[in-house]
């Protein structure tokens, strides 16, 4: 008789995370153990619980680096099933030499994060975080929340992927003239520019494209230098990918009105300049809360559950290409 694989799946909630039902159809091809993880688990503990397996259901919440230094360790391993989109924290050079498999969820959050970097742009754009602060008597009552309006202006997008080509589509609602950069795809409505063009161009520049595997900013001191006078930047992709220094010093010469992040803004508590701007609502951060929605959590846990079984039964599903992902990162 054919043995049965062994999987694993580690999440906040175990078990618990997953209906009855996605439970049984994951049951129904494998041999399954859940187990509980509330925070980043250490490398011994990790091989532990892998040890003898398959397949394995990761969280970046609870493996928030996949890469060699345990991997190693775990001979009998051959995929992993990611409940993320972004894989900028797996090693997939080193996954892929020795011929692991990682599979991710390509569109389970696109349209909450579309939303939320709409939603960024409106606070940015109204001062809404700010008003709030005023209201409360955390900045001083003289403090100034004029904002302006999204028609008529002109938003840049860097990346024109899923995420990207829906905030196209909501920001063309909005009366905005969308122009992007990106070498494979444009969708129709947006008017495709160079990224120098783009940046001196764009009234807000929102970035969506993936960050690569220990990869450096996209965004530094010659793009913000180049940017339009009085422009706002929107992250809902990769802290990584904006240079923080660059930012505060765009915003304190003048030239950046704010920066909005989908992330805890890494010079917080340890630039003085950086406290002042985000007291000053310059600099708006979300703690990677883009993606968290019911609806995304739903169809996330869907997908993950039908990577898991594509790995058990051998028809593996939303499989990272390794060649894809080089062209994509550079």
């Amino acid at each position: 008789m054919h043995e049965r694989c062994k999987i694993s799946v580690i999440t906040v909630r175990g078990r618990g995370s997953f209906t009855e039902e996605q439970v049984r159809r994951l049951e129904a091809v494998a041999d399954v153990t859940f187990s509980t993880a509330e925070g980043p688990l250490s490398a011994d503990e990790l091989v532990n619980r892998l040890d003898g397996m398959d397949y394995a259901g990761l969280t970046p919440r609870s493996v928030p680096v996949i890469d060699g230094s345990w991997l190693s360790r775990l001979s009998r391993l051959k995929g992993i099933a990611v409940f993320a989109t972004g894989v900028d924290h797996i090693d997939l050079e080193w996954l892929h030499r020795h011929g692991v498999a990682v599979s991710r969820l390509p569109d389970y959050s696109t349209e909450s994060v579309a939303e939320h970097t709409i939603g960024l742009m409106l606070a940015m754009s109204r001062r809404i975080h700010l008003s709030q602060d005023r209201v409360r008597g955390r900045v001083p009552a003289g403090t100034s929340v004029l904002g302006w309006e999204l028609r008529g202006r002109t938003l840049g997008l860097v990346g024109l992927g899923r995420i990207g080509s829906r905030v196209a589509e909501l920001a063309r609602a909005f009366g905005m003239r969308v122009l992007g950069c990106d070498p494979r795809r444009c969708p129709e409505g947006v008017i495709r520019v160079e990224m120098d063009e783009l940046l001196a161009s764009s009234d807000v520049v929102s970035l969506h494209l993936p960050a690569a595997w220990q990869g450096g900013p996209l965004i530094g001191r010659r793009e913000l230098a180049a940017m339009k006078p009085g422009a706002t930047l929107i992250n809902v992709s990769r802290v990584m990918l904006v240079d923080p220094e660059a930012v505060v010093g765009a915003i304190d010469a003048g030239r950046l009105r704010g920066y909005a992040v989908d992330d805890v803004f890494p010079l917080m508590g340890k630039d003085e300049r950086a406290d002042r701007q985000i007291a000053e609502g310059r600099i708006l951060q979300t703690g990677h809360t883009a993606w968290y929605s019911e609806e995304a959590i739903r169809r996330g846990h869907e997908t993950w559950i039908d990577n898991l079984c594509g790995f058990a039964t051998g028809n593996p599903r939303n499989l990272v290409q390794w060649e894809e992902r080089k062209e994509l990162c550079r």
